[in-house]
């Protein structure tokens, strides 16, 4: 196997930027997130819950993010390890097997996709939350910034290309051919 590119998206960017770039990008989809949603039921009176549950949102999305990361995993049958990182607010999931393209894909776009859609469900269900619904909803696709980095590097990839997980960040690797 040949290594055909080295995703490090911390080198790659910088945090700074990261940092920017998922914070525009998370209240520019909070506006209109909750602008779209709000022309549909203008009469909708919102259920004022408070601070705790905001805060409590808040703290458990990181977790939870990260968990969607195993999730498919998991299901599927690969080993996959979640875990604590340096801080207490530093979550990861760690891959320890090579991964095809697919899987990879599927792992690291699960987290948008199934809270996103969750999100637009209740958002539609219980209109009276809809405030709540788009602030989980933009708290996500800030977390999402960087695996959208990571999907665009992987949709491009060869098809019958893999994925290593590394310390430094994922290796896309190819079978050898002479």
């Amino acid at each position: 196997m040949n290594c055909f590119k080295s995703i490090n998206i911390t080198r790659d960017y910088g945090k700074l930027r990261l940092l920017l770039m998922s914070t525009l990008f998370s209240l520019t989809y909070f506006i209109v997130y909750f602008m779209v949603f709000s022309m549909f039921q203008p009469e909708t009176s919102y259920f004022q819950t408070g601070f705790m549950p905001l805060l409590l949102i808040t703290i458990l999305i990181i977790p939870f993010h990260t968990f969607l990361h195993c999730l498919p995993l998991w299901i599927a049958g690969h080993k996959a390890g979640f875990g604590i990182g340096e801080n207490r607010f530093s979550f990861f999931c760690r891959i320890p097997d090579v991964l095809s393209r697919r899987v990879a894909l599927i792992t690291v776009a699960f987290p948008l996709l199934f809270i996103t859609l969750i999100s637009l469900i209740g958002s539609m269900v219980f209109p009276e939350l809809l405030h709540l619904f788009a602030i989980v909803s933009a708290l996500n696709i800030f977390l999402c910034v960087k695996d959208m980095i990571y999907i665009i590097h992987l949709w491009n990839a060869p098809k019958d290309s893999f994925l290593e997980d590394g310390d430094t960040g994922f290796q896309i690797i190819v079978r050898r051919t002479y």
